[in-house]
């Protein structure tokens, strides 16, 4: 029954209702809201969601002749087919248990899907025209080995076939590689893809070869971008994005191995910064900004907006400073987490106004720029080692993520303060998830960040959240769930943090006796529109502000004692699962943070 206290959700809204984050009555056109405003309102179309039978009848129609028009051009253009596309077949499946439509996918397709779904958030592979001009007008292209992991990744997105012929082709193509900046990029992104495919041993070792060959070339000078860039501008912008990425995904990995040194840690970079996306794909390469040029940027008399990658870097090496700290021997400790919410709040201030909002005038979404804001504030979620917000013993069983450094700290003098930091970490975060997006089209990095996030939601709604506050504080657990379902449909591994994270919430929630449902295992799903509105107009509502945090710290049941600052190892699980104090934290200064 509908509950009339709880407003509709509306699955179709205007571009301009979206952007502003306000209820739209999805009239078209105009909405009732843009009407009155007297603005434009404009729609964009859903490639999502449900169908009915009529719907799905034309839409098997239309692959049909997808298929005709795919298999005509195939006979068109087989001179100027490259020989690898020749050597990765088109596999033909059916659609439906009650069809007999198949269709074949065209490696053209697989292509398309990669620059749909997995470039936004990688910007780093030549734009997809710039790609094709290369595919079919250079014979000696470069990208034998390139194409092959493009491929792959389309095919995980094109759900209707199978993946595994091409990673098992794109497997063949890395096994005997020339050292050469495109072969890095093949390796980069291949790794991305083994990872989060639950590879993750493989993938290490991908990514050790991408590192290995990209130091070989030294790509992490300066020089290199412009000496191979064939005296292509938009040739040169593609190893500048390439290094700033392969310095990512290397720290990323080291992160969540639980290994935090990487190899790029502390190797010089003198790289130019890459510029904003809209150039690159438009091939017009303005003179590249160099790093001093973007650390000076305070002491420009007017604001320059450099580009999203250039920010994304700078926060990257925010967390690099942690890691450097730790592995000379520092501590994880108060003044570890203060010093870098000093160096986030001091990287926050200088944001220009358009980027602190990755969503993008037109609609679309600026994915690095989401990336960046999703990382700045789970470092916000640091301070959960010190609060109030207690580690349940499910969360150290994890295998699909690991929980944000553990730390017991023996001061209890701050820690509202800490609480009161994390849950402003974790609203930071939900407003962020409120911004219309499509799920698949973020980083795939960012379902760690998700998974993370929801525990410490889980913790917020089991030791804090009362009443309307625990009722919103349910949904937005139920918002991470739904997208790491919706991710799931194309990565195992983001399908292994759902079942764990719900697992979790199943374990501290389904006892609280303001819990909605028993059944906290239960499958969550979420509006599938083009654009998911995620939530409903009351989670903009901060639900923590005015939350009264317990005085008296040691009757609040948070799962742990106050303890020395040692390491948590795996000898101490069962004391610490069965309630009983340990003498012990996690993590190590030289294993995690």
């Amino acid at each position: 029954m509908h509950d009339p206290q709880q407003p509709d959700r509306i699955s179709l809204a205007c571009v301009q209702c979206r952007s502003r984050h306000v209820r739209c009555d999805s009239t078209q056109p105009p909405c009732g809201r843009c009407k009155r405003d007297g603005k434009e309102c404009t729609y964009l179309a859903s490639r999502r969601g449900g169908l009915d039978k009529a719907a799905l009848a034309k839409r098997r129609a239309r692959l049909r002749q997808e298929a005709e028009a795919a298999q005509q051009n195939s006979q068109q253009t087989g001179n100027t087919t490259t020989a690898l596309e020749q050597n990765i077949p088109a596999i033909s499946v059916g659609l439906a248990p009650d069809s007999q439509l198949a269709r074949q996918i065209s490696n053209e397709r697989l292509l398309g899907l990669f620059f749909e779904s997995f470039w936004p958030p990688y910007p780093l592979v030549l734009p997809l025209e710039r790609l094709r001009q290369r595919m079919y007008h250079r014979p000696n292209h470069g990208i034998d080995a390139l194409l092959p992991v493009l491929y792959w990744i389309g095919s995980i997105y094109a759900t209707w076939v199978p993946s595994e012929p091409y990673y098992d082709a794109a497997l063949r193509a890395l096994g005997d590689l020339e050292s050469t900046p495109f072969n890095v990029q093949a390796l980069l992104l291949f790794a991305i893809g083994q990872h989060h495919c639950d590879l993750r041993a493989e993938s290490r070792q991908t990514l050790d070869g991408a590192v290995a060959m990209a130091l070989q070339l030294r790509m992490n000078e300066r020089e290199f971008a412009q000496a191979y860039s064939e005296g292509d501008a938009v040739l040169a912008e593609s190893w500048r994005r390439t290094y700033f990425f392969l310095y990512y995904v290397d720290q990323e990995l080291a992160i969540v191995s639980r290994t935090i040194f990487f190899t790029l840690l502390n190797v010089p970079n003198t790289v130019d910064l890459p510029c904003e996306d809209e150039a690159y794909e438009s091939g017009q390469i303005p003179t590249p900004a160099t790093w001093q040029e973007y650390q000076a940027r305070e002491f420009d008399e007017v604001e320059v907006v450099f580009s999203s990658i250039a920010y994304f870097h700078d926060l990257n090496l925010v967390v690099s400073d942690l890691i450097n700290t730790l592995l000379r021997g520092g501590t994880y400790n108060e003044e570890l987490i203060d010093n870098a919410d000093a160096k986030t709040a001091a990287w926050l201030s200088l944001l220009p106004t358009s980027k602190k909002d990755p969503l993008r005038l037109d609609g679309t979404m600026d994915e690095v720029m989401f990336t960046t804001l999703a990382q700045a504030a789970i470092l916000g979620t640091s301070h959960r080692s010190f609060s109030a917000l207690a580690y349940c013993p499910e969360e150290f069983t994890t295998r699909s993520f690991i929980v944000l450094a553990p730390v017991l700290s023996a001061s209890t003098s701050r820690r509202a303060a800490h609480t009161a930091r994390s849950l402003k970490a974790v609203e930071t975060y939900t407003k962020l998830w409120a911004i219309p997006s499509c799920a698949e089209k973020h980083n795939v990095f960012v379902m760690t960040i998700v998974a993370q996030m929801a525990t410490t939601q889980i913790s917020a709604c089991k030791n804090l959240l009362e009443d309307h506050a625990y009722t919103i504080g349910r949904d937005r657990i139920r918002l991470s769930v739904g997208f790491l379902n919706t991710v799931g449909e194309y990565w195992p591994l983001a399908k292994q943090m759902a079942k764990e994270v719900k697992g979790i919430a199943r374990s501290q929630l389904t006892n609280t006796a303001a819990t909605v449902s028993a059944n906290a295992g239960a499958e969550i799903d979420i509006i599938r529109d083009d654009l998911v509105w995620p939530m409903n107009p009351s989670t903009q509502i901060d639900i923590f502000a005015g939350t009264v945090m317990p005085m008296d710290w040691n009757v609040m049941s948070s799962g742990y004692a106050s303890s020395a600052s040692s390491i948590y190892n795996s000898s101490d699980h069962a004391a610490f699962a069965a309630g009983t104090p340990s003498s012990q934290v996690y993590p190590p200064s030289s294993d995690a943070i």
